[in-house]
């Protein structure tokens, strides 16, 4: 593992309304103060139940939202939460509901081409060429660039959400929820598929996950959140042998061994 950081995320933190319950007036939930290094080749896992705030951090990150407060840096340079050039070049997301994701209408081509014509200067042809080699990567053919979301399973869908995480070439790809949705077996080919591609190209991963037996097999180090805090956090091996945390030891109890 490198000794400089990658990137910081330093006091990251947001408040926001939480409307999710009609009956109820809205109430405030804050998130963080966060803070992390990572490094290149890396993988972290962000735990937690559904409202512990892991989604958020996410977000967050992606520049989908901005902080109250907080820094991020790369490497020694800090980032301008306003910069979405930034974001969208060298942190990108795999969504959980890849078919979702994709619009029903537009040619998987196309979809791929869009971060393309914004964020470089290729011509078509070069173009043409990124989004072809994004999907061998993935393990699709380049004649399926011309095809429509609906001609996909949900297992190839959710490669075309990969070819669209690595379009730019980024640093930084988070995972949010993305396993989830998919049968074991299916499960099983997209995990080996992101190692590989993590191997191959020195990839750095964020897997925002509520599945603790996924985050044993593929991260490095695990950050577990409750009520919008990181109440534990180190090497998945450290704290799967000894979890410290109340909140650490339910969710270790809850795994399917």
């Amino acid at each position: 593992m490198e000794s400089i950081a990658l990137f910081s995320v330093k006091e990251l933190s947001k408040t926001y309304t939480d409307k999710s319950n009609w009956f109820k007036k809205g109430r405030d939930v804050t998130i963080g103060p966060v803070s992390f290094d990572m490094h290149r080749g890396e993988t972290i896992a962000i735990v937690g139940d559904a409202g512990s705030g892991k989604s958020t951090i996410a977000r967050l990150l992606a520049g989908a939202e901005l902080p109250d407060t907080g820094k991020l840096f790369i490497g020694d340079d800090e980032v301008n939460w306003h910069d979405s050039k930034f974001f969208c070049q060298n942190i990108r997301m795999i969504f959980q509901d890849a078919q979702k994701s994709l619009n029903p209408t537009v040619r998987i081509g196309d979809q791929l081409e869009q971060p393309l014509l914004f964020n470089t200067r290729l011509d078509k042809h070069q173009r043409l060429e990124r989004i072809y080699d994004a999907l061998r990567k993935v393990g699709l053919l380049p004649e399926h660039a011309s095809y429509y979301p609906h001609m996909f399973s949900g297992g190839q869908a959710q490669r075309i959400g990969i070819a669209r995480a690595l379009i730019l070439d980024p640093q930084i790809v988070i995972i949010d929820e993305a396993l989830a949705p998919l049968d074991p077996s299916l499960r099983a080919q997209v995990i080996n598929l992101l190692l590989d591609l993590q191997e191959t190209l020195q990839l750095t991963y964020i897997l925002i996950s509520h599945q603790i037996s996924l985050v044993r097999h593929l991260s490095d180090r695990i950050f577990i959140m409750d009520q919008g805090q990181i109440v534990e956090h180190g090497k998945v091996e450290d704290v799967f042998e000894n979890p410290q945390h109340a909140k650490t030891q339910k969710l270790l109890k809850s795994l399917d061994m």
